[in-house]
């Protein structure tokens, strides 16, 4: 599968990214030869010792009593005293910038990215004369690779490499052969302008023609072939970042090309054939730029394209979140396009939707060792911050997470009260542990990671308050990202009892509680989160029967709000099962409606909202639905190279903004619409639209480990399960459901009946 194009990219959201999970480029192509460099340890900012305001403490206490009482504008009005304190806070920025450009305007160009072997190619013509230039990031030798050849002489070729921030500078070595570029990682919108990690970035060079030095860089004559050897580090894990670049830059051209490149493309192709998709790939012949054009225009017709942004999503999270990668996805993985760092919610780690989505195809599409730097981020920079801010803000044990945190592990609350006041993001994150464990069953990662369930459950009992009318216990304060409520005439964020804190405490005792047993460490606290989740009020139907998203039915200043918080329960947390609760999913169905009425705008324009609007549907088994949310994804939010932003020009303040989510967000959704899995039981095309008549799957993940491959068309279905483990499992295709055994190695094969 691949993308491509017939010209040069103009600008960044046409340009192709590569990656190896700790350095991105973005590949313009061309005679320009441009590419944008980032780093994921590329932060300004630092870890804040003191992110709390003085009396935060007490501020909070009596907050949490007034919002009990229902005394909103009075508790908010204390709860300014508790919001983060942003001083050196910090975002990720970009690296720097490379050229190795060709100073001839080609007859005509080409480019492509293979999804499989990660590697991006440009095809310059002149006259008979071709060009090729290949393009990868290695992850097993941590360098970036470029090579230049020509049937003939090239012509002049100039090479430069420069920082993105100031102070930096490059430095040409021309007995090693060597450009290195050191500069330091600041900025003043986040941070204080002089705090920030240090980089480097070492490029080596072999070629067979004349190099000079002059004000462009350096310019080659005469080449045939040009080989350049790239790599990039920060001071934030390793204090001898410089030296470790260089290394590994004359390492790359002594074992040379077609080793560093066979390594990459055996470690590169194994990830990403875990799992393939496939549909009628009727537009391929098209560039991938006129393909998405095509599909707008048609309204669907071509479902190879589909299947395409479903391994696109894919390519992005595993090339953003390797195995070793040093820190976990950003808002933008591990690319940097320059704006979103400079917006006031920058490029950092947003817990109340972006990071966890992030997530969300990785391990039922065959990914799942990708989230290993989330949780060993959790658990060596957020928790011990979590920890202290769950002492000193709240008096509580524990840890907590908020809205927002960053590479050091923010986790205080976000610094303005009508965003930044999520108690419950921490019990989120602890849900993609529990899923984990869920498609693995490895009980050494549950035990390693069971203190961070524990004390994250513990926190949650402890921010509970019993209501005054109901004795139900009730998360104070409360909040429904990134939502408002009306009461007495007057707009409000904070509450008492929300339905998503609700979500996220029910999972989490519910998780500690399963761990316990699972790792026989059961002791008073999880014995008695049954009896507390009893005490939890229940899911709610409001007055236009929908699914209440607070614990009062309040009215809604924004009907078209992007953020469905309350809706968590249905996916991914799984407390709302439409099978058993079909009242419970019909509420679910009239929030949606109302969220979506005529006028709607604010949910249809943000990537990860799309996304949502198709899982959600996804798991109400609504598949032509899901399949009417898959299309506007495609034609209205993706740009020229897939890469799916919010909606609006380039040209406006934040339209166009790439985040990741909307497309790791998107193949979740599909891969819901393929499969779904909960406890024993599995579905098979639980959604699947009637217009995708035929394609295949391979390599889905089930729970357990269990490995799904299925082929349809409009007669029949094909299942193939292999087996992790041994048990008992239920099979549903359409109306069908069977009962079978597994045994571990084995594959059980099944036919089913396509219902029309």
């Amino acid at each position: 599968m691949k993308l491509w194009y017939r010209n040069e990219a103009a600008e960044w959201t046409q340009a192709l990214p590569i990656a190896n999970g700790h350095m991105g480029a973005m590949c313009y192509g061309g005679a320009g030869g441009r590419y944008d460099l980032s780093e994921n340890t590329c932060w300004s900012g630092h870890n804040q010792p003191d992110p709390l305001k003085v009396h935060a403490k007490e501020s909070m206490e009596a907050a949490r009593e007034l919002l009990l009482k229902g005394e909103y504008a009075r508790g908010e009005a204390l709860l300014e005293n508790c919001t983060g304190n942003k001083v050196n806070y910090g975002t990720q920025v970009p690296m720097g910038r490379l050229k190795a450009a060709i100073e001839q305007v080609p007859d005509s160009a080409y480019r492509e990215l293979e999804l499989e072997t990660g590697v991006a190619l440009d095809r310059l013509q002149y006259g008979e004369n071709q060009v090729c230039r290949e393009s990868f990031l290695s992850n097993p030798d941590k360098v970036m690779g470029i090579r230049m050849t020509a049937a003939e002489q090239m012509p002049d070729l100039c090479l430069w490499m420069e920082g993105w921030s100031q102070p930096a500078h490059t430095r040409w070595s021309e007995q090693e052969r060597l450009l290195l570029v050191k500069g330091r990682a600041l900025e003043n919108i986040h941070s204080d302008g002089v705090t920030g990690t240090a980089y480097a970035m070492a490029l080596c060079y072999e070629t067979d023609g004349q190099v000079s030095w002059n004000r462009r860089g350096l310019v080659i004559k005469g080449a045939s072939w040009l080989t350049v050897w790239l790599s990039a580090s920060t001071d934030m894990f390793d204090p001898g970042f410089e030296e470790t670049c260089r290394q590994r830059v004359f390492h790359a051209a002594k074992k040379g090309w077609k080793d560093i490149y066979e390594r990459h493309i055996g470690q590169h192709r194994e990830a990403m054939e875990r799992c393939t998709f496939t549909m009628p790939d009727t537009g391929a012949h098209l560039p991938t730029d006129e393909r998405i054009q095509a599909f707008a225009r048609n309204n669907g017709g071509d479902d190879g394209l589909i299947a395409l942004f479903f391994q696109y999503g894919r390519y992005l999270i595993f090339n953003s979140s390797r195995p070793d990668s040093l820190l976990p996805a950003a808002l933008q993985g591990v690319w940097n396009d320059d704006r979103a760092c400079r917006m006031e919610w920058t490029d950092d780690m947003h817990l109340d939707i972006n990071t966890q989505m992030n997530y969300y195809p990785a391990e039922s599409t065959g990914l799942g060792d990708c989230t290993g730097p989330l949780f060993r981020w959790m658990k060596t920079k957020l928790i011990p911050n979590g920890r202290k801010v769950a002492g000193e803000l709240y008096g509580l044990e524990g840890w907590c997470a908020h809205t927002v945190s960053n590479a050091y592990g923010w986790a205080a609350p976000g610094w303005d009260v009508s965003w930044g006041l999520s108690v419950s993001c921490g019990g989120w994150l602890v849900r993609l542990a529990w899923e984990h464990y869920l498609y693995t069953g490895d009980r050494d990662f549950l035990a390693e990671y069971y203190d961070v369930i524990y004390e994250n459950a513990r926190f949650l009992a402890g921010i509970l308050m019993p209501d005054p009318r109901t004795g139900h216990l009730l998360t104070v304060p409360a909040y429904s990202p990134e939502n408002a409520f009306i009461s007495n005439g007057e707009v409000h964020c904070i509450t008492a009892g929300s339905t998503f804190d609700m979500t996220a405490a029910r999972s989490g005792f519910e998780i500690v509680r399963k761990a316990a047993e699972i790792l026989g460490r059961e002791d008073a606290f999880t014995d008695g989160c049954e009896a507390l989740m009893e005490k939890l009020p229940p899911y709610s139907i409001g007055k236009y029967g929908q699914l209440m998203e607070w614990y009062r039915d309040y009215e809604e200043p924004l009907p078209d709000h992007r953020h469905t918080s309350h809706l968590l329960a249905l996916h991914p947390f799984g407390t709302i099962d439409p099978e058993k609760e079909p009242e419970l999913a019909e509420a679910v169905r009239i929030s949606l409606d109302r969220r979506l009425g005529e006028n709607a705008k604010d949910i249809v324009y943000a990537n990860w909202a799309g996304a949502l609007l198709i899982l959600y549907y996804a798991r109400l088994l609504d598949g032509e639905r899901a399949g009417a949310f898959v299309k506007p994804m495609i034609a209205f939010l993706s740009r020229e190279n897939m890469m799916i932003t919010h909606q609006g020009s380039t040209s406006s303040v934040t339209g166009g903004i790439y985040e990741l989510d909307g497309n790791t967000g998107f193949a979740a959704g599909v891969a819901e619409m393929l499969l779904q899995s909960r406890e024993n039981r599995i579905r098979i095309l639980p959604a699947l639209p009637r217009e995708w008549k035929t394609g295949e799957y391979k390599g889905m993940r089930a729970y357990g480990g269990h490995v799904v491959s299925t082929v349809w068309d409009e007669d029949s279905v094909c299942v193939t399960i292999a087996a992790a483990g041994d048990g008992e499992l239920t099979v549903c295709c359409f109306d069908e459901v069977r009962q079978i055994e597994l045994r571990k190695g084995e594959c059980c094969r099944m036919l089913f009946s396509r219902k029309k």
